[in-house]
């Protein structure tokens, strides 16, 4: 029996020591958030879902078949590769919570992602990968000499209503991201972003060292027959219990948001939730336009805007004084984002990206992220 027990220590001690081991193979990245933010030129290419957003309608396959499919291992290595300093994903819980990269949480014909293992989800949809993956990805572009790259902004969906009928997913969902993030060391290399604040008021306490960004669009501010005419859906008021003093409303089985009644109310939701950064749509920036750019800058506060899909877009977007753009057509970005990253993304270009010079800039009409569901 002393020898079963001696055998039996040996070998936890054993497994206990390959565990470490294998941790500390994960090298400490040198590139971080804060060497992003604390930068005092403006603005930097954010790639969009990757290298741009690229999904047919029916998640079969890329809607641009010269590019790869969005949220996937190939396009943040695309994103990348460009000379993008960040890239941006999506996440969501699969039924044995495991963390995968995907915009929507329900496929085209109702069938619920968190309803799916990940074994089943991948045997569906071979492209989407786990989260573990992409930024094992990013953290091969973080290089301590060279250009600044391999940050990760990862978005925490809110889950619809129809998968998640009874609001109980946030605290599994930013706990199972949380978790991926730390065991790679790369709480310093990601920001959380969401357009719900209650999931960033969560991750503020279970991951408060993990840098977050308050998602906005102009259709919260909207009245309820104004988004019940938007989206063609019934809008439902709902009490919410983390409701942050904020009216939340679900919209068919598709979206449980809160809406804003005023700027102010963003800013005291970015303050409860202890966010750096603050996000907004081009439909409420065309709008509140470079005032709400220059108050968010006042009270410390970066300012982020989403998407440009053209040149007029951008352009726009980088007139508001914006810290950061996200952007579909990602070369474009890095050669029009602050001279400091351009040089850095024209110098890699030159290397690697297969930029052609006659290549055309992707004007697709710009689709707000809330709009992918419609």
């Amino acid at each position: 029996m002393r020898a079963l027990k001696i055998s039996v220590l040996v070998i936890l001690a054993v497994l206990a020591l390959g565990i470490r081991m294998t941790e500390s193979r994960e090298r400490q990245l040198a590139r971080t958030i804060e060497d992003l933010l604390d930068l005092d030129v403006s603005p930097f290419a954010i790639a969009h879902r990757g290298f741009g957003d690229n999904l047919t309608l029916d998640s079969s396959g890329p809607a641009d078949p010269s590019r790869p499919i969005e949220n996937t291992v190939a396009a943040v290595r695309k994103g990348f590769r460009a000379g993008a300093s960040v890239v941006e994903v999506d996440v969501q819980l699969t039924r044995d919570g495991e963390v995968a990269v995907f915009h929507d949480d329900f496929f085209s014909d109702g069938t619920c992602l968190n309803h799916l293992t990940l074994a089943d989800l991948q045997h569906r949809a071979p492209f989407i990968p786990r989260l573990r993956d992409v930024l094992h990805e990013a953290r091969r572009f973080n290089e301590s000499s060279g250009p600044l790259r391999g940050l990760v902004i990862l978005e925490l969906k809110a889950a619809a209503p129809l998968c998640d009928p009874d609001d109980t997913q946030e605290h599994a969902i930013v706990a199972a991201v949380t978790e991926v993030v730390r065991g790679l060391r790369m709480t310093e290399q990601v920001m959380f972003t969401s357009f719900s604040p209650a999931l960033l008021y969560i991750a503020a306490h279970q991951a408060p060292e993990i840098t977050r960004i308050l998602t906005i669009s102009g259709l919260q501010f909207l009245t309820t027959e104004e988004v019940a005419a938007f989206f063609q859906l019934p809008v439902t008021p709902i009490k919410k219990k983390l409701s942050l003093g904020l009216q939340w409303a679900e919209l068919g089985p598709i979206f449980r948001l809160p809406g804003y009644r005023s700027t102010a109310e963003v800013f005291s939701t970015a303050a409860i939730t202890a966010v750096r950064v603050v996000e907004a749509d081009l439909f409420f920036l065309s709008s509140a336009e470079k005032p709400f750019v220059d108050a968010l800058h006042a009270f410390g506060l970066k300012a982020l805007g989403f998407t440009a899909t053209s040149p007029t877009e951008w352009f726009f977007l980088e007139s508001l004084g914006l810290d950061g753009i996200y952007t579909n057509d990602v070369r474009f970005g890095v050669r029009h984002q602050a001279p400091s990253f351009q040089e850095f993304g024209d110098a890699h270009t030159l290397r690697g990206s297969e930029r052609r010079e006659d290549e055309p800039v992707d004007t697709v009409g710009s689709r707000s992220k809330l709009g992918r569901r419609r």
